[in-house]
């Protein structure tokens, strides 16, 4: 069962807001299986459906900042880790203080069952990146898999260089775009997907990719003129033999693909 959290930040304050809310259902003999994390919520969070829209209504969708590690509600759009779902507002919460929009100490749903007709901002993306912590009573479908349904999805524009915490993302690049594999770890996946006319290059600092007739690549390049929109790779790293990972590349996009 989680605990009451006032939204105030840890200190000395002034203002409590409170609200009758359930968005989790319980089991048998009332069992809930709920966990919570506490989180801030960044001053600027609002809830666009709303009013007013700087009360944030409980079941909100909330995700978290890469910059700064706080809350805001989940936004598929966005490009700065608010567009992967991280948990659920348990309870309505009031972003001002004395009239003033402030960061604001409260606690997100992690684990559990939830109501899914008292959800706010949920769209198959988020759920799909939620399933596999949350029980819907709506869906009771096991979580989809990250290589055809990934988890979140990323835009870039330069050069970038994959992080472990990456696995699962789809990479659509808008431009000449280099990403660079992170270290080797079994199970770790993604997809890279070129939306302009530019290449699309995929690189690793050894020689441990297995694609088109090559068992030690370091580089995987859509460069073909008149074959670049399109290129579109699902990247794998397995174990090939006893003690021995490797980058599995598969074409995905059928466009001409330059290994070296």
């Amino acid at each position: 069962m989680s605990d009451f959290t006032s939204g105030n930040v840890p200190g000395v304050g002034t203002q409590q807001d409170s609200e009758d809310t359930q968005v989790w259902w319980a089991g048998r003999h009332g069992q809930d299986l709920i966990a919570t994390k506490k989180v801030t919520l960044e001053s600027a969070a609002a809830d666009s459906g709303n009013t007013p829209t700087t009360t944030l209504r409980g079941g909100n969708v909330l995700a978290l900042v890469d910059s700064t590690g706080k809350a805001l509600t989940y936004d598929p759009d966005a490009n700065d880790g608010r567009q992967i779902a991280m948990g659920i507002l348990e309870k309505h919460q009031s972003m001002l203080v004395d009239g003033t929009a402030t960061d604001r100490f409260t606690q997100m749903l992690v684990h559990g069952f939830l109501k899914q007709g008292e959800l706010v901002g949920l769209d198959p993306r988020a759920k799909q990146q939620l399933a596999g912590r949350f029980v819907f009573d709506r869906d009771l479908s096991a979580s989809l898999g990250v290589l055809m349904h990934p988890r979140g999805i990323y835009r870039k524009a330069a050069n970038y260089v994959v992080t472990a915490a990456d696995n699962g993302l789809l990479f659509l690049a808008s431009a000449a775009v280099s990403f660079t594999l992170p270290t080797k770890q079994n199970g770790l996946a993604f997809r890279f997907f070129q939306t302009a006319n530019a290449d699309l290059t995929i690189t690793t600092s050894g020689s441990d990719i297995i694609h088109k007739n090559s068992a030690a690549a370091s580089s995987v390049a859509f460069s073909t003129a008149s074959q670049k929109i399109g290129s579109h790779a699902l990247v794998e790293c397995v174990y090939t033999d006893t003690d021995t990972l490797a980058w599995i590349v598969s074409n995905l996009g059928g466009t001409t693909a330059t290994v070296s």
